[in-house]
């Protein structure tokens, strides 16, 4: 298992981990009693959220990584017609997903796109398929575009504004950057407010591919993947956006990455 600089590889049985050091004591001895980090954290959580497809767990920092107090771990859902037959299962290949989130991810960050701090992940094989987990350090103060735009019975028009205004700046960064999100939609952005603006992240990028100079670039195909992501939210919540709203995030896109 190659993995980048500053992670750990652990195989314990049927599974395989890796993990920053200051979280490796924590991970061994959560695969060796034989649970999952996943199943670990549903019972030592301090907070449990529901995002996207499935629950995602808030427990405390099990070792001192800088300034983060808690992480937050998910297990690997499938979504689409595929969820039906396989569920959480994927086909085992060379390189499991978490693997392939984690060479992203530090690429990513590496050219300066926010997202979380991946700490560690592990799959669990059974047969030609396997279950997997990430856990990342956990951001505090953070929403995710879907609930700030649509969550509300009433809209803070203000904090939409600069919410979806963030957004598009995050859009055009991944552009700059040559990073392309395969899924850039409304939930795998998390955007806070502080001192009247906002800033954003991007998650989930297990489908998410850093290309290199060479490599053509994904002209605009993140901008109409999330916009209609918000226009499917739009129909489901009953919650039309206005021209203004729809304004900010496009001139987001056209504010230059600093």
């Amino acid at each position: 298992m190659r993995l980048p600089k500053g992670y750990l590889g652990i195989c314990h049985k049927n599974s395989i981990a890796f993990t920053v050091p200051a979280a490796l004591e924590w991970t061994h001895s959560v695969l060796s009693s034989g649970t999952t980090l996943y199943d670990w954290a549903s019972q030592h959580s301090t907070k449990e959220m529901l995002a996207g497809r499935g629950r995602v767990f808030i427990f405390p920092t099990a070792g001192s990584t800088e300034n983060a107090t808690h992480w937050i771990v998910r297990h690997y859902q499938r979504g689409g017609v595929l969820a039906r037959h396989l569920d959480d299962r994927y086909l085992v290949t060379r390189t499991p997903r978490p693997l392939k989130e984690l060479r992203a991810s530090v690429e990513a960050r590496s050219r300066g796109i926010p997202t979380p701090r991946i700490i560690g992940g592990a799959a669990y094989r059974s047969g030609v398929f396997y279950r997997a987990e990430l856990v990342t350090e956990y951001l505090s103060d953070v929403t995710d575009l879907t609930s700030v735009v649509f969550g509300m019975n009433e809209r803070n028009m203000a904090f939409c504004t600069t919410a979806l205004h963030a957004a598009g700046k995050l859009v055009s960064l991944l552009e700059k950057e040559r990073v392309a999100h395969a899924d850039l939609n409304a939930s795998n952005i998390l955007v806070n407010q502080l001192g009247g603006a906002s800033s954003a992240h991007v998650i989930d990028l297990d489908r998410c591919r850093p290309l290199s100079p060479a490599a053509r670039a994904p002209v605009k195909l993140m901008r109409r993947r999330l916009e209609r992501s918000l226009r499917k939210l739009e129909q489901r919540y009953e919650q039309p956006l206005d021209e203004v709203l729809w304004m900010a995030l496009r001139d987001g896109y056209e504010t230059q990455p600093s």
